[in-house]
């Protein structure tokens, strides 16, 4: 695992969510989605305070930023913002040619999937179907609140 897979997470995962996400929850249980169930050696995942969380894809996507392949916005109520630049767009599309059909049509459905999602029912799916990293979680219970209402 290098901060060099976990940069080509970050591209990938942005790149199929049309060039833009909100919030770093977001990316993250996207992102550790597609590692989970796709590339799983991109990025390591801990169990942290709110669920999955990678040091290594939050140091890739500061490294991003530098290089001019992501554009980081925090707007006027506190939200993090991703967009990809022309450079991480291009960055992309390299990546669409080296990457194994299968798993790009994988990692693109499950972007797509989650990418509009509420992000109540996105933790609530991640804490659900992967409990092993809720165990350090501050929020258990506004989660099991949330799987209720949600049916997961």
């Amino acid at each position: 695992m290098t901060t060099e897979n976990a940069k080509k997470l970050a591209i990938l995962v942005l790149g199929f969510a049309g060039g833009y996400l909100e919030t770093d929850t977001r990316l993250q249980k996207i992102a550790f989605i597609v590692e989970e169930e796709v590339f799983k050696d991109w990025a390591k995942f801990e169990p942290n305070d709110y669920g999955p969380y990678s040091k290594e894809l939050a140091k890739a996507l500061k490294e991003l930023e530098k290089e001019g392949k992501i554009i980081h916005v925090i707007d006027e109520v506190g939200l993090s913002k991703y967009y990809l630049t022309d450079n991480g767009r291009k960055q992309f599309n390299e990546l669409l040619k080296s990457i194994n059909p299968n798993d790009i049509a994988k990692a693109e459905e499950i972007v797509e999937r989650h990418k509009d999602d509420a992000l109540s029912y996105l933790i609530a799916y991640v804490y659900a179907k992967y409990p092993q990293y809720a165990v350090k979680s501050k929020i258990i219970d506004k989660v099991y609140e949330w799987r209720r209402y949600y049916g997961i």
